[in-house]
């Protein structure tokens, strides 16, 4: 049983009471997403965070272990600009650092949704290294790089077919 059920249990207090509490500090929040919460499936923000501790009188550290919700040491420029949460705006200035890095590198950044049980397995440091790999990130330029190579020799043959015609064309 998760923290937040315990929690809850013990106050006497149902899940849709906190869920119309943060509603009203974060109308994103509906209870769907607080369940996803209470199941640990995602975290809340700050703010929200804070509105479920006062529902239910308690300390955040009451309901998550200190490594769950303190997931990076602040940076120095975070720490200098008061922090790093979704509130400040020296996280959307270090977003648009990065986007900028990336661009200026030539650089493409690749999200990809994939079954769980299947990265777990594959992309493991030690699945890697046997396949050859030295990271989830050396794979997917590999994988790039032949992807690549693979659509070089087709334009290659299709502009040799194209060149044996008088016109280009079959």
């Amino acid at each position: 049983m998760s923290r937040y059920k315990k929690l809850m249990i013990q106050r006497g207090v149902m899940q849709k009471a906190v869920a119309e509490k943060i509603h009203k500090t974060d109308p994103r929040v509906d209870t769907s997403l607080l369940s996803k919460f209470v199941n640990d499936v995602c975290l809340p923000t700050p703010r929200t965070l804070a509105t479920i501790c006062k529902t239910l009188a308690c300390d955040p550290l009451d309901i998550y272990d200190p490594a769950e919700i303190t997931l990076a040491p602040p940076t120095s420029a975070q720490e200098a600009a008061g922090g790093g949460n979704a509130d400040n705006p020296a996280t959307s200035t270090e977003a648009a650092r990065k986007r900028e890095r990336r661009r200026a590198n030539g650089l493409y950044n690749l999200t990809v949704e994939i079954s769980r049980d299947i990265a777990e397995r594959v992309f493991a440091p030690e699945a890697l290294r046997k396949l050859g790999y030295l990271s989830k990130s050396d794979f997917v330029r590999q994988a790039v790089a032949a992807l690549d190579a693979r659509l070089s020799t087709i334009e290659a043959k299709e502009k040799a077919d194209g060149a044996g015609t008088p016109n280009g064309k079959k």
